[in-house]
């Protein structure tokens, strides 16, 4: 059973066992494998740089630097799931669905850390080489996966059941996904609702980066964990934050059908997840090797708080502009790797001697760059549709298969009847609105 956009159930309408939920669950393996391909290199750069070595600056910066290919590989994949969340996701069961498939990242940090830790030291191939080899055939195994489970769109799945695409198409509103559009440009260049989500994106990547690439070593340089330790304490923060996403989207869609509006909503779990994410991260930077203990509390409860953004502006693009989500995520997410490249260099040259005290210079641009997001888009965020993404009125939205013949044959005859009809009337034509999409079904 599922809940319509306005409030009715639905018996035939399958949930958990659905195609959208089939969409969610491949989805959040397929960040799975795209966040265990990026944190790989955090650990394994901890075993493969001694101490004692004298190119190990060079090294590390050289070794991040050469994750900007596979980076430019999964970059896309955040933007494809925004467009795929615009065509399958009922307006209620949006965020579920969106912080669900984006959990997976979480995992990935999880499982990797923990898994690297220990192949650093009992791998084979020497150690550091194996976890490449098994976070790489990994992702092999789950393209293959992919290509079996998902479709475009509900229109075009194989097996999906009429009464859920029905449900899907009915809810979601016009029918975006069945024609293309063309991007209007402008208007989105001049979109409120861009500018705010970039900003939000950029100051939360900033932190998001600088404790993905340097939380191991700030383990080892400033709470001397080894590296056994290293991995599996790297990993609770993120073990806090796949908990908080799944309950936030909870929460989040539950507000947005009782008591609040999509963009109250959306201020407020962004404003929680900067604000919780910015005062701990800086209070992690006062505490000592002696309390190293209360410091590993302290930033899964800072990387817990973060979580809270897979209701705010992750799913946000999708609110104000559905049919053009994975534009506009690409665009804020091109902007806002420039954290990712440029964060671990800031580390790196503010902690040369690897103190507590440099470490705390770090902590502190995190929660500056958190304030600034959270009186940015706690002010401007918008939750609904802009004007410039909707679909005129009168626009007839094409739907491919069967039935597209039949359309075109009943408007080829509606035509030929206006046609009659005018020249009945002495060439006066009546104003009769012949096609028009709403709500999904053809009026």
């Amino acid at each position: 059973m599922t809940v319509g956009a306005g409030g009715e159930a639905d018996e035939r309408v399958p949930y958990f066992c659905s195609k959208r939920w089939n969409l969610a669950y491949v989805g959040t393996l397929g960040f799975f494998f795209v966040y265990s391909l990026r944190v790989n290199l955090s650990v394994a750069i901890v075993c493969m740089v001694k101490d004692n070595n004298s190119s190990a600056t060079y090294v590390t910066n050289t070794c991040f630097n050469e994750t900007a290919p596979d980076d430019t590989h999964d970059g896309a994949s955040f933007p494809s799931m925004h467009t795929l969340m615009g065509r399958w996701a009922p307006p209620l069961e949006r965020t579920k669905l969106t912080s669900f498939t984006y959990a997976g990242q979480h995992v990935g940090n999880i499982v990797t850390y923990i898994l690297s830790g220990w192949l650093c030291v009992d791998g084979f191939d020497g150690g550091w080489p194996s976890i490449f080899y098994v976070t790489g055939g990994g992702c092999l195994v789950w393209v293959l996966l992919w290509f079996l489970v998902v479709a475009d769109s509900p229109e075009t799945h194989p097996t999906i059941s009429k009464a859920e695409k029905d449900f899907i198409v009915r809810t979601r509103g016009r029918a975006e996904a069945q024609k293309e559009f063309n991007v209007p440009w402008l208007s989105m260049a001049k979109s409120k609702g861009l500018y705010v989500c970039l900003t939000a994106h950029v100051c939360n990547n900033w932190t998001h980066y600088t404790l993905l690439t340097s939380l191991p070593t700030f383990m080892k340089e400033v709470l001397k964990f080894d590296i056994t330790q290293n991995g599996l304490l790297s990993s609770t923060p993120y073990m806090a934050m796949f908990f908080t996403s799944l309950a936030s989207g909870q929460v989040a869609d539950f507000l947005r059908s009782k008591y609040l509006s999509t963009t109250a909503t959306r201020r407020l779990f962004q404003s929680v997840a900067f604000l919780g994410a910015g005062s701990c991260i800086v209070g992690v930077g006062f505490i000592g090797c002696e309390d190293r203990n209360y410091a590993v509390a302290l930033l899964a409860i800072a990387v817990g708080f973060s979580g809270f953004c897979f209701s705010g502006y992750m799913v946000n693009q999708v609110d104000f502009a559905p049919r053009y989500a994975g534009v506009l995520y690409g665009i804020t997410n091109m902007v806002a790797t420039v954290p990712g490249i440029v964060a671990p260099m800031v580390v790196g040259a503010l902690t040369p001697n690897k103190s507590q005290e440099e470490w705390r210079n770090v902590f502190y641009i995190c929660g500056g760059l958190c304030l600034l997001g959270t009186l940015v888009f706690g002010a401007f965020a918008v939750g609904e549709e802009e004007e410039w993404a909707k679909l005129a009125p009168d626009t007839v939205v094409e739907v491919p298969g069967p039935d597209k013949l039949a359309r075109s044959d009943k408007q080829a005859s509606l035509s030929s009847d206006k046609q009659a009809s005018d020249g009945e009337n002495g060439g006066v034509t009546n104003s009769v609105k012949y096609s028009s999409v709403k709500d999904g079904h053809e009026d």
